[in-house]
Formats: C-alpha cells, sequence, structure tokens
C-alpha cells in the first residue's frame, strides 16, 4: 500500500489520531516559547479554520507605525489571536477543527477523478497543506501588487504591504484587503461530497478502492 495512505488514516478517530501524531523536531517548549503580546492597536478575529475574518486598526496606528512595519505588526496580532483562540480551547475542553480530514472524508472527491493529474492535484490541495499567494487590490506606481498574503486553508504565514501604497491608503482599506486576501484563500478549500455506499465499506477495502483507482489512472497515461 502507498505509504501516503497510511500517513494520513482512513478512519482513525480523534482520540486516536491525538496518541500518533507525531513529535516534530524543534517543537516550541515552555522552556523556549514565550506567548505573544497582546497589542493595542491592532486586533484581529479569526474563524475556527485560524484565519483572519476581521481586522480592526486602531485610528493611531498609521502613525505609531512606518509602513515597513504594518505587515509584521497585523502579523504579531494574527499570531496573538490564534494564541488566544488556542487557550478558550484548553479550557472549554474542546477539540481544535483539523487542518485535514481523513481520507475517508476525502474518498468520495477523489474517487470522481478521470486523470492522474487531477487525482494528484486534488491530493495536494486536501492534504499537502498547499500554500498559496494572493494580491490585494491595490498596486503602486510601478504597477505592482500593494498587498500581498501567504497562507494556507488554516494558517496565515505572511503579510507584505508595499510602503509607497501603504502610505497612499487609509488603514480600513489595508485591512479590508487582509481579510478580502483570507477570503480568497479560504474558498480555495474543496468541498468534500458525502457517500454513502463508501461508508458501508471497511477501513481496508476504502484504503484499497483507492489505491486501485490511482493505478487505473496511471496506466491511462502510459
Amino acid at each position: 500500500m502507498p505509504p501516503r495512505y497510511l500517513e494520513f488514516g482512513v478512519g482513525y478517530d480523534d482520540e486516536d489520531e491525538a496518541n500518533h501524531a507525531p513529535v516534530r523536531a524543534g517543537q516550541p517548549t515552555s522552556d523556549t516559547w514565550t506567548p505573544p503580546q497582546r497589542s493595542s492597536l491592532v486586533s484581529v478575529e479569526i474563524a475556527t479554520d485560524r484565519l483572519p475574518t476581521r481586522i480592526t486598526l486602531d485610528p493611531r496606528w498609521q502613525s505609531l507605525f512606518t509602513p515597513a512595519l504594518y505587515g509584521q505588526s497585523i502579523m504579531d496580532a494574527y499570531r496573538y489571536a490564534v494564541y488566544e483562540a488556542a487557550l478558550a480551547l484548553v479550557e472549554s475542553g474542546r477539540r481544535p477543527e483539523k487542518d485535514r480530514p481523513r481520507i475517508r472524508d476525502a474518498a468520495a472527491l477523489l474517487l470522481q477523478k478521470r486523470t492522474y493529474d487531477e487525482y494528484q492535484e486534488t491530493w495536494n490541495t486536501i492534504f499537502g497543506a498547499h500554500t498559496y499567494t494572493v494580491h490585494g487590490r491595490g498596486y503602486n506606481r510601478h504597477d505592482e501588487p500593494g498587498l500581498t498574503v501567504v497562507a494556507t486553508t488554516s494558517s496565515l504565514i505572511s503579510i507584505t504591504i508595499d510602503p509607497e501604497w501603504a502610505a497612499s491608503v487609509d488603514a480600513f482599506t489595508i485591512a479590508t484587503d487582509v481579510v478580502d486576501c483570507c477570503d480568497q484563500v479560504r474558498a480555495k478549500k474543496p468541498h468534500l461530497p458525502h457517500d454513502a455506499y463508501l461508508d458501508q465499506e471497511s477501513d481496508q477495502e476504502l484504503t484499497t478502492r483507492l489505491v486501485r483507482h490511482e493505478q487505473q489512472l496511471l496506466r491511462k497515461e502510459n
């Protein structure tokens, strides 16, 4: 069986998944990690997918930060929002939303693919933590994007803001552009259809079906 089908699992429940979670090298510990600080000038609200849904900038924000630091100040506030949401989950005893579905959840969509390239692209979109680069609506005088967001469908990675463009717009425009970019990334998350027939199959049967389908598509390519 291809290793990737084992890596992401088919039928693990939440407890199994937690027990099988890998320990990553370099993972911060209580001795080395400092929690992010709350900003009095920037506030970020996030959804359960950990992407921003609202950014509020204090009227003093543009004058107290240089344009070159605008993006970093929003990222710092974003990290605090993620930290705050994690604390709330711990205190409530709830589990966080999974970054990626189980293969069982994605099986119906994968089985709809009719070429190997489509299958691979769909697999990578669902399980590969694909990184997207999205630009805002504004441009500088060199016709270059004024704002660029890099994110996955479950995490904001970076915000790059052109200082020249930033100096020509208000704070509301910058905040709105960042959220709009995140909404574009969020929209790239594929819809996973449900097939009741597949629910009747065991994990082993379903994995075998997926492997057979992938191999058939690969043979067609050759």
